[in-house]
Formats: structure tokens, sequence, C-alpha cells
């Protein structure tokens, strides 16, 4: 995390010096092996839903050749290195918004007798522990939402849920998640 820090601060100092080839930078760069890309795994939440008919490809259309709906023809040139999966449903989920509460869990909230709510550990939480270990960040949560802004979320505001079924906090908007991702610690949000 510092390395890349010191990089991006010194870049153009980088840049500057032509003595680069001379130190033999492009044959070591050249003689290092590709390294293959780490697996990344991302879940979209809509707190008021989406159209099936815009969202969803045609699940008869199976294979690489399906087409892609209007909503997702923004993301047509990355085609080849996405899946679409569709055809889940939590059988506990009756109540309208609640379902994004539940969604990446599939918990049944009624689970614990004399309790009114009840969650478990979210899908991108059990990821997050398999193909977080080879990036910066294990998981990263984006929350847009904020409590009272009608967003259609249900209680909680957090797709993400621990392991002992409790909501995971979220970077709330584009100036917080940048400052984690490339702001010192130490940084004051502000500057």
């Amino acid at each position: 995390m510092n390395t890349r820090r010191h990089f991006l601060r010194s870049s153009s100092s980088l840049i500057a010096l032509p003595a680069l080839a001379s130190l033999g930078f492009r044959r070591f760069a050249s003689a290092a092996p590709a390294a293959t890309p780490p697996k990344r795994l991302i879940f979209l939440g809509f707190g008021w839903g989406i159209t099936e008919a815009t969202w969803y490809p045609d699940i008869k259309q199976t294979g690489a050749d399906y087409k892609l709906p209007v909503g997702l023809k923004p993301l047509a040139r990355h085609k080849a290195d996405f899946s679409v999966v569709q055809g889940l449903w939590n059988k506990y989920s009756n109540e309208g918004h609640w379902g994004s509460t539940m969604w990446l869990t599939g918990a049944n909230r009624y689970a614990e007798p004399g309790q009114s709510f009840h969650n478990s550990i979210s899908v991108d939480q059990v990821a997050a522990a398999q193909l977080g270990l080879k990036t910066r960040f294990s998981s990263l949560q984006f929350n847009g939402a904020e409590a009272g802004d009608l967003s259609g979320h249900g209680p909680g505001l957090s797709m993400a849920w621990d392991v002992s079924g409790k909501p995971i906090a979220g970077h709330k908007g584009p100036v917080e998640a940048f400052h984690r991702l490339f702001a010192t610690d130490t940084t004051p949000i502000e500057q």
C-alpha cells in the first residue's frame, strides 16, 4: 500500500530518468513472468429494483452469444469478462424492500426464536475470505444510501454482513471511497 502511494507521489521523477533503460530496467521487466490478475467479484443492489426486461438477458439464450439487454449494454466491451447469474430467489423474502437486506445471505429474518430480526454472513464476505487473499483490500463496500434518504433498501442499509450476521459499514460516496483507495491513513478526508 505504501509502495504504491510513494510511486504515485514520485512518478514524475521516475519518468524523468532516462537512465532506467541503461540500468537494465527493460531486461528485468521483460524477464518477470506475467502475473495472473486476481479474480474479482461484484454485487450490485438496487433499492427500488429493476425491470427484468431491461436488465436480464433472455434465459433461453445460453453460452457466450447471448444478447445483452438494454440495462447491460454499457458493459458490452466487457461481455467476455463477466457472467450474469439469474433465477435466484430468497424463499424467506416476503416484505418488499427487505429483500435487499437478505439478498446476499438468503437468511430467514425469523430464524432465531424470540428475535424479530436475524441475518447471517453474506456471500460477498464468504468470497472475500478466499478471493480477497490476493488483493489489497479483501472486501470493499460502497453504500450510496444513508438513513432517511428513501433509497428503497430495507433496514441496515448494508448488503454485506459479517460471520455474526452484523452489517458491515460501507463508504458513502465517491470522495470517501477515493480517500480509502488512494490517500494515506493519516490524511484528513477534507484534504
